[in-house]
């Protein structure tokens, strides 16, 4: 069973994104104001998850590059901790 740091988050762009524009207080005299405001933050919500899954994507390729798991052990060892993963710290892994 894969532990649960090693399980890649991936958020819905689309869900997220409207949940974040449902969530807006879009008060315009114009429609069309609003509408834009509320089609601003769709897309904009929309492409940070887009990002933040590309980089959730990216961390866990890095975590399997040989040469990050060399640099870790590296470390590690000038530190004084093994470089195991249970052992690596917050945000190094």
């Amino acid at each position: 069973m894969a532990k649960k740091k090693d399980k890649k988050l991936e958020i819905d762009p689309d869900k997220f994104a409207r949940a974040v524009v449902s969530g807006s207080q879009l008060t315009d005299e114009s429609d069309i104001k609003a509408s834009k405001k509320a089609l601003m933050r769709y897309l904009s919500a929309y492409y940070l998850v887009q990002k933040f899954n590309a980089l959730e994507a990216d961390q866990f390729s890095l975590k399997k590059n040989p040469d990050f798991q060399k640099m870790m052990k590296s470390l590690g060892d000038l530190s004084g901790i093994a470089a195991d993963d249970d052992d690596v710290p917050a945000g190094w892994n």
